[in-house]
């Protein structure tokens, strides 16, 4: 089950995401032409429609697989977010340190639900770090965690990972952070911070 402090959340980010959705929608339908450039070619796409993946489909199936991430302009760019004017891409796979940070830090996340899940505390941080990623977690005396909990951890991580949840980008204000992480005075902090 989930901490109830998690359907506030939820119920919040929702309301935020529907708004950004409608704003992408309003950009889509006023997208335009745009060329992207890729080592070797130049594609087209629309502006605020056509996704790094989408393109990634086109060069090979086996590049859409094995992309982590991409480069939009030298920027870290979220593979499923839509392309915003012309730009030179890059593809990034697993091999490349950039991917691998990318790579471990929505394993955090994943992480992160599971132990929420399993032990109800707050999130404080989970950066990715060198080969890996961790997520520290206050619990305030209410329980110790234990090495034998390990597997029950791992199979909760399996289980949010069977689910294919998204993962999306949503922008937002500090304000807004700030009220969906109330009940976390260590998110806060680091969002103050």
């Amino acid at each position: 089950p989930w901490p109830g402090y998690v359907e506030q959340r939820l119920r919040l980010y929702e309301e935020l995401k529907k708004e950004s959705d409608a704003l992408s929608a309003r950009r889509a339908a006023q997208s335009g032409a745009i060329s992207v450039e890729l080592p070797g070619r130049r594609l087209k796409g629309r502006a605020w429609i056509t996704t790094p993946y989408q393109l990634a489909c086109q060069v090979s199936r086996s590049l859409a697989q094995e992309a982590v991430v991409c480069r939009v302009g030298g920027q870290l760019w979220d593979l499923d977010r839509p392309l915003e004017q012309d730009c030179s891409l890059e593809f990034l796979c697993f091999d490349h340190e950039d991917a691998q940070a990318v790579y471990w830090h929505s394993s955090a996340h994943v992480l992160g639900e599971a132990m929420e899940r399993f032990y109800g505390g707050c999130l404080c941080y989970g950066p990715p770090v060198e080969n890996g990623f961790y997520y520290d977690m206050f619990l305030d005396g209410q329980r110790g965690v234990s090495s034998t909990e390990l597997g029950d951890l791992e199979a909760l991580c399996r289980t949010v990972m069977k689910e294919k949840q998204p993962f999306e980008r949503l922008e937002v204000s500090k304000e807004a952070l700030l009220e969906m992480f109330q009940y976390n005075q260590f998110k806060c902090r680091i969002l103050k911070e």
